[in-house]
């Protein structure tokens, strides 16, 4: 299994909400990303998984306070505005 792969992207993924939960935003912002570029290259940006993760992202980023990124975040996806 390499970095893309769906299950170390779901891994990462399940890193970031831990972090997450933890209120560890830096390193959760960090695996969302990670987790995020993963899903985009593998399966492109309408896919299921990639809207999960990019939604799931948008809640960090809204939690920590890093409104820069989270615009950023919902350019690249319209869909997530609420």
């Amino acid at each position: 299994m390499g970095k893309t792969h769906p299950d170390t992207l779901a891994t990462v993924e399940s890193l970031a909400i831990a972090y997450k939960a933890q209120k560890d935003y830096e390193k959760a912002e960090e695996l969302y990303e990670r987790a995020l570029e993963g899903y985009e290259a593998q399966f492109g940006k309408d896919h299921e998984d990639t809207k999960r993760c990019a939604k799931n992202f948008k809640l960090c980023l809204k939690v920590s306070g890093n409104s820069e990124r989270l615009a950023a975040l919902i350019s690249s996806y319209p869909g997530l505005v609420d």
